[in-house]
């Protein structure tokens, strides 16, 4: 193999991992929007890296997570104001504590009842608003970072099962057809899957039954705080 076939490989393979990582603008142009009325944010189920990193430089956030290398991982990128190690299921936090509570891939990972409390605690702590992001429906995951329990999806969400509760929903992440576990593409090969779905991120983004993802926005009514 010579070196011109061996770059034009790597390349490729860069240009596939970069896609499959990268949120497409549009999920990060609406955070930016709908946190300019935000002087604090909760972020629960942090990790290493959040979704919400360049949006809160103005922003007293704070992350929360149970799994204490995540926390100190998105410690060390320097994301967040403060840190705390908590059980979810256990949130030592007071009513109406942040503007925004926000919680992205984490209620699929817990049993329906303890994720539909999760909810229910952050619309309590919550201000202004409520944030969550989650598959399109059940998503099998396979494959465990860290060999972590705490990967594991226990449960999934429908388009319907989160309007109910008043929430807007947008599309994200592309074609639900177009992607499988962890949102990598069903089309071979993959950077061909890859940009399939990612062209196809503006279309779901309006029509979210077709999306692989859901990014679910609670507005609460002012009387209400």
């Amino acid at each position: 193999m010579n070196d011109v076939t061996k770059h034009s490989r790597s390349s490729l393979h860069q240009c596939t991992v970069s896609l499959y990582k990268q949120r497409f603008n549009l999920m990060q142009s609406k955070l930016k929007s709908e946190l300019r009325d935000c002087q604090t944010l909760l972020e629960l189920g942090c990790g290493v890296k959040s979704p919400v990193a360049e949006c809160v430089q103005n922003i007293f956030a704070v992350g929360i997570d149970g799994h204490l290398p995540s926390l100190l991982g998105n410690k060390k990128n320097g994301y967040f104001k403060d840190y705390v190690l908590a059980d979810l299921n256990h949130l030592p936090l007071k009513s109406n504590s942040f503007d925004c509570v926000a919680a992205f891939d984490v209620i699929e990972h817990l049993a329906k009842h303890q994720a539909n409390m999760l909810i229910e605690n952050m619309e309590e702590i919550s201000k202004k608003k409520i944030i969550l992001l989650t598959p399109n429906g059940f998503n099998p995951k396979c494959h465990l970072e860290d060999d972590s329990s705490l990967q594991i999806h226990r449960c999934g969400w429908t388009l319907d099962e989160i309007s109910k509760r008043g929430y807007v929903v947008f599309g994200i992440d592309g074609a639900r057809r177009l992607r499988g576990e962890q949102a990598s593409a069903t089309i071979k090969p993959q950077i061909v899957g890859s940009l399939l779905a990612r062209l196809s991120d503006p279309f779901v983004f309006r029509c979210p039954s077709t999306a692989f993802a859901l990014l679910c926005i609670k507005n609460k009514p002012k009387n209400q705080n």
